[in-house]
């Protein structure tokens, strides 16, 4: 029998707009490209996009039964509560999330 179940990460308690949840505590490798668009690309475009899709991965987990219609009429102003949801499953350092926080106000500016 396959133990990797044990690779598998349980529900994780985590503070959203000042609430504790329970959510689905896992960044699988499926993932990853997410993760990868949004940490590792370069150019502050895809990397916006890779927030953006990071976003809508980590609200469809605080709200699992919402469609995606729905998540994607959440607005841009609650995107850091959301990051921070991600910065508590994934443990993020302090200093990776001013730098997330800074290209944020960068894809801001550049949408007006």
């Amino acid at each position: 029998m396959s133990k990797i179940s044990d690779l598998i990460s349980a529900k994780k308690e985590v503070n959203f707009r000042g609430e504790k949840i329970m959510i689905d505590g896992s960044i699988t490798l499926a993932d990853s490209q997410i993760i990868t668009k949004a940490f590792a690309q370069p150019d502050i475009r895809i990397k916006a996009e890779g927030i953006k899709e990071l976003i809508f991965l980590m609200a469809s987990k605080v709200y699992p039964n919402a469609t995606a219609e729905e998540i994607s009429k959440i607005d841009h102003k609650y995107s850091d509560d959301f990051l921070e949801v991600f910065y508590q499953i994934d443990e993020t350092a302090n200093a990776e999330r001013n730098r997330i926080k800074k290209i944020l106000e960068k894809v801001s500016k550049v949408k007006k």
